[in-house]
């Protein structure tokens, strides 16, 4: 049963500087750094340290523009992995998971698998359109007397949330990336065209253009990162609120549906190693939840 973040060469005018160049070997241009990533994995190994996601939005956070931040979790908890057949747990904060056989498989166009690449593109396209798939979704659980989810973190996922507020120019800017695990049976090529479409899992509608999605994937195991990049001015109306030392109001707050961010959604297969394993708390952050002006 499965559950549900440039070398720019100047040129020199002076005449005497570029005889003195011209005598010179050209420095080679530096390489881009290469991403790491999952590609056809026959098994998988995931672990790393597991962070607690915060939201600050006292008035000494939104000052010294650290609204979100991570700390390190070190205590014992047990994972699911939907009932693919691997195994792990969080042990003084370490996750440690492992899959070394075939999944449980279902067709890619049935089931929520892919539902973060499905309904984000015009003309999406899978080639073949056969294929089997799988992806990992944890979740935290209890085992003993209290079975079933646990009571204060609900799962578990790798990548980074970032909030940049800036007074002085009156903008937010918000950055989300994550690496979604998947299963493929055979080497897959997913395609599709830039679609806009509104998003409404943070709170408040983000409005995000997605770009051409080219995915290669190989026979195993792959890493699919996306990365959120969205950015809003500040309506005048908001600043005495976020500059108040009180703390915000609960029962009272601010309509930030007037924010409107727009950005963009990118997805490459990729696996970036600066990003960190958060849990996913069963209740929403202790921060208002704001109205959807698309209802």
């Amino acid at each position: 049963m499965k559950l549900k973040a440039k070398t720019f060469y100047g040129i020199l005018a002076v005449f005497s500087f570029s005889l003195v160049l011209a005598a010179c070997p050209p420095e080679p241009k530096p390489s881009k750094p290469v991403i790491p990533s999952i590609n056809g994995a026959p098994s998988l190994k995931l672990s790393g340290q597991v962070y607690i996601q915060n939201i600050d939005t006292s008035f000494e956070a939104i000052m010294s523009n650290s609204i979100s931040n991570i700390s390190k979790y070190n205590g014992n908890l047990d994972i699911f992995d939907g009932g693919l057949g691997g195994s792990g747990e969080i042990i003084k904060g370490k996750l440690g998971y492992t899959i070394d056989e075939v999944p449980e498989l279902s067709p890619i166009n049935e089931g929520e698998d892919l539902a973060f690449i499905k309904d984000k593109y015009s003309s999406l396209k899978f080639t073949p359109e056969d294929v089997e798939v799988a992806a990992v979704a944890f979740e935290i659980i209890n085992d003993g007397e209290n079975s079933g989810l646990d009571e204060e973190y609900s799962g578990l996922f790798k990548g980074s949330l970032n909030i940049d507020l800036d007074l002085s120019k009156l903008t937010v800017k918000i950055t989300i990336k994550m690496v979604n695990y998947v299963y493929v049976d055979r080497d897959l090529k997913i395609t599709g065209d830039k679609y806009t479409y509104v998003n409404t899992d943070y709170g408040f509608p983000i409005t995000l253009t997605t770009e051409r999605i080219n995915l290669d994937l190989k026979k195993g195991w792959n890493s699919i990162y996306e990365e959120i990049t969205a950015q809003s001015n500040i309506p005048m109306e908001l600043i005495p609120i976020l500059m108040s030392p009180s703390p915000m109001d609960p029962d009272s707050p601010p309509d930030l549906s007037a924010l409107k961010p727009t950005g963009n959604l990118k997805m490459s297969v990729a696996d970036p190693v600066n990003l960190n394993w958060i849990l996913i708390p069963s209740q929403p952050p202790d921060i208002p939840q704001y109205p959807d002006d698309s209802e």
